[in-house]
Parts: structure tokens; C-alpha cells; sequence
């Protein structure tokens, strides 16, 4: 993130260019905001809405968009546990950052930022946190049975919604009418035809060394 950050400032300073932020700005807030709208405007009777976390831009338009239209409804982030930065600042009522982040999941890497925070802290109602190997196995089953290619942060709103936290967790047992956010494609196949071998592995109880 650090690096990032310093190369797009010395892009700024030899281009003049302007710098469009991936989630830290209210007007990338409100554009994406118009997910949740297309979503209750094909689907109205939608109770919960699961979003993958990172910057918390996504989210925060979608839980905006989606509550201004039916406050009653769930808005839940999915969250790599190699990079729970943002489930952990929920918990402690603070922006939490991690000096050292371990996920597959490459794109959910960045910070919450002080107008994405508030709003992940007032209007987001959970964060479910899911292993990598439960992504890979989302992933796997968005191309074997969606037949779509997507890439570990966009399919781990799916991997949420099949874990046993979200499952078992009482309080979302009513959750009927589930919309869940596949955001990206960007897969590299080599890594991800290995992360396929190895679940495969270790689902045949076979273990490479």
C-alpha cells in the first residue's frame, strides 16, 4: 500500500495528473452506491447484501444506496482473514492497520480511509472473515457451475456466505434473499490453476510435499 501510494505520488508530480482514488472520496462512494441500486431495482425483496471489503468504497455506496431505499436491510463485508483490518477496527471502534498482511485475495489489501470508515462503523452490520482456501473454493465452484472467472476478492462474498460462520450465526437465519457482489476478474491463471491443485489435493486427502 505504502508503495503504491509513493509511485502514484511521483506520477502525480512528473505528469500534473490528477489522482482518482480507489475508495476514499464521496464521489467514488456514490458512484458505487449504484450497485445496491440496480440490485433492489431487479430484486426488491432482497434482505441481505454481502460486499467484499478493502478501502471500503464499495461497500460504503452500497450500504448507502441500500438502506436509504429499505433500512431494514443487511449489508455484511467479506474479509480475507490474512487481511482483517477492517473487522478489526469494527471491533475496536477505530481504524485498525496491519504492518503485515497473507491472503490470496491481492486486491482487498487497502485501508479504510476516514470517509469510508465512519460509514463501514454506522451502517455496515457485520464483517464475515473466510480462509483462503475457502475463496479458492468459491472461485471454483463461480467457474464450474457460473461458468464466470473470478478473481479471489471479487468471489469472497461467496466464500462468506457459504461459511459455517454465516451459516450457523443465528442472527442471520432469516436471510432468505441473499445478493452477493462478484467484483473482478483479474485472475492470474497460473496461481489460480495452483490454488485448484491444492484444494484439490487436500480434498482427495492427498498432501504434495
Amino acid at each position: 500500500m505504502k508503495s503504491r501510494q509513493e509511485t502514484a505520488n511521483k506520477v502525480l508530480l512528473e505528469t500534473g495528473g490528477v489522482l482518482v482514488p480507489s475508495s476514499n472520496d464521496a464521489r467514488i462512494i456514490s458512484g458505487q452506491g449504484t450497485v445496491s441500486l440496480e440490485f433492489l431495482d431487479q430484486v426488491p425483496q432482497l434482505d441481505t447484501l454481502i460486499v467484499p471489503i478493502s478501502g471500503g468504497g464499495l461497500i460504503s455506496g452500497v450500504a448507502i444506496g441500500a438502506k436509504s431505499i429499505n433500512p431494514a436491510i443487511r449489508v455484511l463485508a467479506a474479509e480475507p482473514k490474512g487481511a482483517d483490518d477492517a473487522a478489526q477496527s469494527k471491533a475496536c471502534g477505530r481504524i485498525i492497520t496491519l504492518s503485515e498482511t497473507n491472503t490470496i485475495a491481492d486486491g482487498l489489501l487497502a485501508s479504510l480511509g476516514d470517509q469510508t470508515w465512519p460509514i463501514v462503523r454506522d451502517f455496515v452490520d457485520d464483517i464475515i472473515t473466510v480462509d483462503d482456501k475457502d475463496i479458492i473454493q468459491a472461485m471454483k465452484y463461480c467457474f464450474k457451475i457460473l461458468k464466470v472467472a473470478v478473481e479471489p476478492s471479487g468471489a469472497i462474498g461467496l466464500a462468506a456466505v457459504l461459511s459455517d460462520k454465516f451459516k450457523n450465526n443465528p442472527a442471520w437465519k432469516d436471510a432468505r434473499n441473499i445478493g452477493i457482489v462478484l467484483s473482478g476478474g483479474n485472475v492470474d491463471l497460473g496461481r489460480y490453476a495452483r490454488g485448484l491443485e491444492e484444494s484439490n489435493g487436500k480434498s482427495n486427502g492427498r498432501h504434495e510435499h
